[in-house]
């Protein structure tokens, strides 16, 4: 068994480790290595979601209308909905995948690992939006907790990294 002293040295064996700034750095990149492709995966995934609603938007609509019969105002008002809850949906995620690609939160693992868990609830979440037809409502609240939650907190590690490195 491997006997390791406080001091970093391995007794049975001889070897001293240290863990120097540039062992970290390595062992920040097998992180962002690790997290990254899930990442992208999780929001590539979530906008052909939703880039696939746009396409059965009127089950979502016929989903969203009163049971006992609509007029045309309604319809349009929950067609009106169902394109802007999409529409938004897609900005928001486009410009988290601009983020990503600039590098600014490659690196912020607990970003990472929040979005990634968040764009894999949301592709869910608009799987059975678009599979069940549900509501304009569901949608709302998916686009509320799986896309505007992991942007607002993108844009706030954005901001929090180039002050610190406008700081420099």
């Amino acid at each position: 068994s491997l006997k390791f002293k406080s001091s970093g040295i391995n007794a049975e064996y001889g070897e001293f480790y240290s863990y120097s700034s540039a062992h970290q750095s390595t062992l920040a990149m097998v992180i962002a290595e690790t997290i990254l492709p899930p990442r992208f995966l999780s929001l590539i995934t979530q906008i052909i979601i939703t880039m696939n609603l746009f396409w059965f938007q009127e089950q979502t609509v016929r989903a969203s209308l009163p049971l006992g019969g609509s007029t045309a105002e309604t319809q349009s008002a929950k067609e009106t909905e169902v394109l802007v809850a999409l529409s938004l949906g897609i900005s928001i995620n486009i410009l988290e995948l601009i983020s990503l690609f600039v590098g600014y939160t490659i690196f912020s693992h607990g970003t990472g690992m929040f979005s990634t868990a968040c764009h894999v609830a949301g592709s869910i979440t608009l799987a059975f939006v678009l599979l069940e037809s549900l509501s304009v409502t569901t949608l709302w609240y998916s686009f509320a907790l799986t896309c505007v939650l992991p942007g607002l907190v993108e844009l706030t590690t954005v901001i929090v990294i180039a002050r610190i490195q406008g700081g420099r």
